[in-house]
C-alpha cells in the first residue's frame, strides 16, 4: 500500500504555518470596534451598515467613516479563515495519529511460515514489490562498447567514477536501482539512462541521468535533445526524470546528490 505520510506531514506543517500566521493577523485586528457589517445594494452601488456589539440596530456608514470598512471586511474574512484552519488542523492532527499505511504489511508479516504460503496478500508488501520491480527493470542493457571501469559497492561495473559515487549512495541509502536499463521513447527511440530507481514508499519509478561533461558544447546540445525526448515521452524533468551534472571545474556535489535522493526517492 502506498505510503503518503511524507506528503501528509508536509501539508500538516504548511497548515500549522498558516494557522500561526492567521493568529498573528487576528491579533493585529484587536483595535477595531466589535460588531458586524451588513452590505446591501442600492442602484448598483454597495451600502454598508455596521451594528456595534450590544446595539439594537445597524447604523449606516457615512463616506467620512468609510476608511474602516476594508478593515472590518478583512477582519470578518480572517475570522472565518481562522476557524476553518483551526478545524482543518484538528482534523488532520487526528488523522495523522491514526494513519497507518503499513497495517496490511504488519498483518501479513506476523503470519507464521506455514500460514504465509497459503495467503495471497490484499496489497503486495514492499519487499515483494521491490523484488518484482528489480525483475522488471534489468540493468546492463546498453550495448555501447566501452566496458565499465569502476566497480560499485554492489559489485556492478559502471563507466565513470561519478556514476560509482551515485550508485554507492543509492546503495547506502537503501534505494533500489538498476544501471543502464532500456527505456522506450516516442518515435521508436530508445534510451539507456544511467539509472532507474524506485521510490519504495510511493512505488514510483524515476530515471536518473548524470551529465559529466556539461561544459562541452556538443555534449550539452546532445543531452538537451535527450531530455527533450524523455519529456515528449511523458518522463518529465523533476518528476520521473532527475539529472545530476558536473564540469571540469565543478565536480560532483555529493551533498546535492543526497538532497535529491531525499526529495525524490524517499
Amino acid at each position: 500500500m502506498i505510503d503518503y505520510s511524507k506528503e501528509l506531514k508536509e501539508q500538516f506543517r504548511e497548515l500549522k504555518s498558516l494557522l500561526a500566521s492567521a493568529k498573528k493577523r487576528k491579533k493585529a485586528q484587536e483595535g477595531l470596534p466589535e460588531g458586524s457589517l451588513r452590505v446591501t445594494n442600492s442602484k448598483g452601488f454597495p451600502q454598508y451598515y455596521f451594528r456595534e456589539k450590544g446595539a439594537g440596530k445597524a447604523v449606516y456608514v457615512h463616506a467620512k467613516d468609510k476608511a474602516i470598512i476594508p478593515k472590518l471586511i478583512q477582519r470578518e474574512y480572517e475570522n472565518k479563515a481562522f476557524k476553518a484552519l483551526e478545524e482543518e488542523y484538528r482534523n488532520m492532527e487526528s488523522f495523522l495519529k491514526k494513519y497507518d499505511p503499513k497495517c496490511l504489511d504488519e498483518i501479513y508479516d506476523k503470519l507464521c511460515k506455514g500460514r504465509k504460503e497459503y495467503v495471497t496478500p490484499i496489497a503486495i508488501t514492499d519487499e515483494e514489490y521491490v523484488k518484482q520491480w528489480m525483475e522488471e527493470h534489468p540493468g546492463g542493457q546498453n550495448s555501447y562498447p566501452e566496458q565499465g571501469k569502476y566497480e560499485t559497492d554492489r559489485g556492478e561495473k559502471v563507466r565513470s567514477k561519478s556514476e560509482k559515487i551515485i550508485a554507492d549512495t543509492f546503495h547506502k541509502m537503501k534505494i533500489p536501482y538498476c544501471y543502464e536499463p532500456k527505456v522506450s521513447l516516442i518515435e521508436h527511440k530508445t534510451s539507456y539512462p544511467d539509472f532507474a530507481c524506485l521510490n519504495v514508499r510511493t512505488r514510483k519509478t524515476i530515471y536518473w541521468e548524470h551529465f559529466g561533461l556539461i561544459d562541452e558544447n556538443d555534449y550539452a546540445a546532445k543531452n538537451y535533445l535527450k531530455i527533450e525526448a524523455y519529456e515528449k515521452s511523458g518522463i518529465l524533468l523533476g518528476d520521473k526524470l532527475i539529472i545530476s551534472m558536473e564540469t571540469a571545474d565543478h565536480p560532483l556535489d555529493i551533498s546535492l546528490i543526497r538532497s535529491k535522493i531525499d526529495r525524490f526517492l524517499t
